[in-house]
């Protein structure tokens, strides 16, 4: 993997552990497993003939690039959702989800240092500036960019002609996903050279993951490593309107759970075998080295960058790895 020089920090590298699960509840675990299996085929299955009805009719009335740029908005829909949905894990302190919580460091709002308790809030607010930034700014200008370079490569109508059929969908979509973390992965690689670092290195403020973590990118290193890959796998599948919007969303919650600080058994973005594993990103947060993919560990197995990770979790569980 590529190294650089750390920037120094006042912020303490947080001890990590893989998540805890003791003999007697591993019926509870892969049960769990069996919810993240239910709720991946409820996304593939279900989805799209609940959405199809409704699908010509959302679109009508906007122009081709208006289409385009609501449908790349989605993503702030799906953050404020997400985020509600983890603001009871994360102040209840509940035994049940703190036992998948991937750090031994208490969460930074509950330190009884106030230091770290006023630095915590003071990036949390610099989350939320770079997100509106990117997501009503940013996001924008690049979909009309784009729009103007490429044109109108997605059709929106749902007809039953265009409307892809479930092979399409798998076809389209893991497509689009190898295409993405192939890009992710070596831009992401690329931002760790002390050329970009110097934008890259924003995201990695948080050593310890939470929600706000996932949208807290410098302008130009979302362009180098969020939007470029996005950009690429488009082109190449240049897919139905209803399928980007399949493959976003599942590419959205992938980004948030990787960054909730929490590795969840019954996440249904991460147990299939070929998955990243959110506790590979949250040990390059905190160890800023290696793990350079998100959704799929495939690129990190080939090119060799998780092999830090790898004797860390070994080390962690007791074990060897020659």
């Amino acid at each position: 993997y590529i190294s650089h020089n750390r920037t120094p920090t006042a912020q303490p590298t947080p001890p990590l552990h893989p998540p805890k699960m003791s003999k007697s509840s591993k019926p509870i675990e892969y049960a769990l497993t069996c919810v993240a299996i239910l709720l991946s085929a409820f996304w593939f299955f279900a989805l799209p003939p609940l959405i199809r009805p409704h699908w010509e009719g959302l679109w009508s009335g906007y122009s081709p690039l208006a289409k385009q740029v609501i449908l790349n908005q989605i993503n702030v829909v799906y953050f404020v959702i997400f985020s509600l949905g983890m603001l009871p894990i994360y102040r209840g302190n509940y035994p049940f989800f703190e036992q998948y919580k991937i750090s031994d460091k208490p969460w930074a709002w509950k330190s009884d240092k106030q230091k770290e308790r006023d630095a915590f809030w003071k990036l949390s607010k610099k989350s939320l500036r770079l997100y509106a930034v990117n997501a009503f700014l940013l996001v924008p200008a690049l979909t009309a960019g784009k729009f103007f370079l490429l044109g109108d490569n997605m059709s929106f109508s749902a007809s039953d002609e265009e409307w892809p059929s479930y092979w399409e969908l798998l076809r389209d979509n893991w497509i689009m996903t190898l295409v993405h973390e192939f890009g992710f992965y070596w831009t992401h690689r690329l931002a760790h050279l002390p050329q970009f670092y110097k934008y890259h290195k924003v995201h990695h403020e948080y050593k310890q993951n939470t929600i706000l973590a996932s949208q807290h990118e410098h302008p130009i290193d979302y362009i180098i490593t969020i939007a470029t890959p996005a950009l690429m796998a488009v082109a190449v599948a240049a897919p139905h309107s209803f399928t980007l919007f399949h493959w976003v969303f599942w590419l959205l919650i992938a980004n948030y759970d990787d960054h909730c600080g929490y590795s969840f058994p019954w996440s249904p973005v991460r147990w299939f075998p070929l998955a990243g594993l959110t506790d590979q990103h949250e040990f390059h947060h905190s160890k800023n080295m290696g793990c350079f993919a998100s959704k799929l560990g495939i690129y990190d197995m080939i090119f060799k960058s998780d092999t830090v990770y790898n004797k860390w979790k070994a080390k962690r569980e007791g074990m060897k790895v020659e």
